[in-house]
C-alpha cells in the first residue's frame, strides 16, 4: 500500500517506505521518534539568545528565484571584479578551472551556511561516513572559516561566564584559548593511553554537589586527540555517549583527526550514535586538503546550527567564497574514489611518520620517557621520568639544544605543571627525527646527571 505499519500498544505509526527500505534505517528512524529530545535552550547562553537574524542576509536565497529582481541587497556588481577564472593544477596533474557562474558565485557574497552545491555535497559526505540517526529536529550543517572558527562560535553560544565546563585532561591548546576568556571554570576528566576514561566522567556527574552548576557541555577531541594522540574505542564512545543521554550534556565532537586513523577497526563517530541530538560534529579539511584554505564545517541539531548561524551572519558573513569553490571543484572532481584514494595517502604517510618516531624514540629515549603508542593524528606523547615539570626545561634548555617541543602544562586545563611533553611528527624528515631526539636525549640525561651532583 505504499506505507510501512509499526504497532506498539495503541500506537500507530504510518511512515513511507524510505523508512522501511533497511531495518537499520527504519530502527534508526524508530529510536529517534521514540527517544528524549533535549531542551536546546538550556545549552544557550543570554547573548547567543539575544541574536537575530540579519534583515538583508535573509533575502540572500531569494534572489536566486526564477524572475526575481533585487533591489534590496547591497552586492557589489561582480562585473567590475578583476577575476575572470582560476584554475589549480592537481600533483596528479589534473587541472581544476574555476569560470563562468562558477567562478562569479564564488567571488560574491553567498549564503551565511556556505556555497549551496558545497552545503549539498558535504551532507552527503557525512551521511557517507557517519550515517547520522533521524532526529526530530533534523540536522543542518554550516560551512565556517576552519572548524576553530566553528568550535569558538559553539563555545561562546552555549557557555556564560562561571559555568563548569567539562573537558579531557589534557586537551587541545586552541580550545583552551577559546574557553579561558568566558570566563568558566574547567574540569578536567582523567584521560589514559586510550583517551577519555568514561568512568571517570561519570564520578564528576554523579558526585557533583549542586545539579543546578552541573556542567552542561563536554568537550572532547575522540580520534588522535590533541596532545595525547589517544583515540577512544567504540565501547567507549558508546559509553561516553551513554553518559551524555543520562546527565543531559551537550557533546562538542571536534575531530579535525578522523582520516588520520591507523587502527584496522573503523571507529564510530559520536555524531553517528546521536538518537537524541545532543552532539555538535566539528569537521575540518586542514589535514587531509590544505590548512591554508581554511574550510572547516560543524554538523548537528537545526536550533544549535541556527544560532552558530546567526553568529556568523554578524561576525563575517560567511567564509571565503573561493575556498568554498576550489573544495567543491576538487570533491566534484574526484569522487568518492578520488577523496579514498587521498586519505589512503595522508594516513599511510602518517603511520610511516609515526613508526619512525617511535623507532626513534625506542633508539634513545629509553628508560627516559614512557608513552602510548598513538593510533592516529600527529603527536606523540611522552611523560619525562623523574621530572614533574617540564615547562622550563622545554622552553629554555631544549631550545638551547635546538630542539622545538611544547610542554605538558601548555595542555593543562588548569595550567598546572606537567611531567609531560608533546612531539609532533608531521613535517620533520626520518634524519631530522633522529637528530631531534638524539639532542632531546642528550638534554634528559645531563638533567639526571646533575640532579645526581645535587
Amino acid at each position: 500500500t505504499g506505507s510501512c505499519r509499526v504497532s506498539s500498544a495503541s500506537l500507530l505509526i504510518a511512515v513511507p517506505f524510505a523508512h522501511c527500505a533497511r531495518p537499520v534505517l527504519f530502527s534508526r528512524w524508530w529510536r529517534s521518534m521514540t527517544s528524549s529530545v533535549p531542551n536546546y535552550d538550556r545549552f544557550l547562553t543570554p547573548l547567543s539568545k539575544r541574536r537575530e537574524p540579519s534583515a538583508i542576509r535573509a533575502l540572500m536565497p531569494l534572489v536566486k528565484l526564477p524572475g526575481m529582481i533585487s533591489l534590496g541587497g547591497g552586492m557589489p556588481n561582480g562585473g567590475l571584479f578583476p577575476f575572470e577564472s582560476s584554475s589549480f593544477r592537481l600533483r596528479s596533474g589534473t587541472l581544476i578551472e574555476l569560470a563562468g557562474q562558477e567562478m562569479a558565485d564564488a567571488l560574491q557574497y553567498s549564503p551565511t551556511d556556505g556555497l549551496p552545491a558545497l552545503v549539498e555535497r558535504l551532507n552527503v559526505f557525512q551521511e557517507r561516513f557517519h550515517h547520522p540517526p533521524p532526529i526530530s529536529v533534523g540536522r543542518s550543517l554550516c560551512v565556517t572559516t576552519g572548524s576553530q572558527d566553528a568550535l569558538s562560535k559553539a563555545l561562546e553560544m552555549c557557555i556564560c561566564e562561571g559555568d563548569s565546563v567539562l573537558v579531557e585532561d589534557p586537551t587541545y591548546s586552541g580550545a583552551l584559548a577559546a574557553l579561558r576568556p568566558l570566563g568558566c571554570k574547567l574540569i578536567g576528566v582523567p584521560t589514559d593511553g586510550k583517551g577519555l576514561i568514561p568512568s571517570k566522567l561519570e564520578e564528576i556527574l554523579k558526585n557533583w554537589a549542586n545539579r543546578a552548576t552541573r556542567p552542561k557541555v563536554l568537550y572532547t577531541i575522540p580520534t588522535g586527540q590533541n596532545p595525547s594522540g589517544a583515540t577512544l574505542s567504540n565501547a567507549r564512545r558508546r559509553e561516553v555517549y551513554r553518559i551524555a543521554c543520562e546527565y543531559d550534556l551537550l557533546v562538542l565532537e571536534d575531530d579535525p583527526y578522523y582520516f588520520i586513523h591507523f587502527g584496522d577497526e573503523a571507529v564510530d563517530s559520536l555524531l553517528s550514535i546521536d538518537t537524541e541530538g545532543r552532539v555538535l560534529r566539528f569537521d575540518s579539511f586542514s589535514k587531509v586538503l590544505s590548512s591554508g584554505l581554511r574550510l572547516g564545517f560543524v554538523t548537528g541539531p537545526k536550533p544549535l546550527i541556527g544560532r552558530i548561524q546567526l553568529h556568523q551572519q554578524a561576525a563575517s558573513l560567511h567564509c571565503s567564497g573561493l575556498s568554498q569553490a576550489v573544495v567543491n571543484a576538487l570533491l566534484r572532481t574526484w569522487g568518492d574514489e578520488g577523496w579514498d584514494a587521498q586519505v589512503t595517502r595522508v594516513r599511510s604517510f602518517y603511520r610511516q611518520q609515526r613508526d619512525a618516531m617511535v623507532a626513534t624514540v625506542d633508539r634513545h629515549l629509553k628508560g627516559l620517557v614512557e608513552y602510548s603508542i598513538p593510533q592516529a593524528g600527529m603527536f606523540l606523547w611522552m611523560k619525562l621520568l623523574g621530572t614533574s615539570d617540564t615547562e622550563q626545561l622545554i622552553k629554555q634548555r631544549a631550545v638551547e639544544k635546538k630542539v622545538l617541543l611544547v610542554p605538558g602544562q601548555s595542555f593543562s586545563p588548569n595550567n598546572e605543571p606537567s611531567p609531560f611533553v608533546r612531539a609532533s611528527f608531521s613535517v620533520v624528515s626520518p634524519e631530522q627525527m633522529e637528530e631531534a631526539v638524539r639532542r632531546f636525549a642528550t638534554l634528559l640525561k645531563e638533567q639526571r646527571e646533575q640532579k645526581k651532583r645535587g
